[in-house]
């Protein structure tokens, strides 16, 4: 959970553009975070994959639902966007 700064008032975000910013600066901070978090989660769990071979399933299942559960709702997806990637809303 994000830390407000001293003053912030969500309900008046507005009337004190400077407190509204760092706010801001924060939330997109911590969001930053848990994504470095994510990707070193999946850079283990890869790692895990390569080295059980065909025994993966058994092997790196914790593993691969605290992955999972992890990146619930971080916006993981958004952060791997490349300008060159084209939006489809087709499956």
């Amino acid at each position: 959970m994000t830390k407000d700064p001293p003053g912030y008032d969500p309900e008046h975000k507005y009337q004190d553009p400077v407190l509204y910013y760092k706010h801001k600066e924060a939330a997109v901070a911590e969001e930053y975070v848990k994504i470095a978090e994510a990707k070193l989660m999946q850079q283990e769990l890869a790692s895990c994959y390569k080295n059980s071979g065909v025994n993966f399933v058994t092997d790196c299942k914790e593993l691969a639902e605290k992955y999972m559960e992890h990146v619930k709702g971080i916006g993981f997806a958004r952060s791997n966007v490349k300008p060159t990637d084209k939006v489809s809303w087709s499956g």
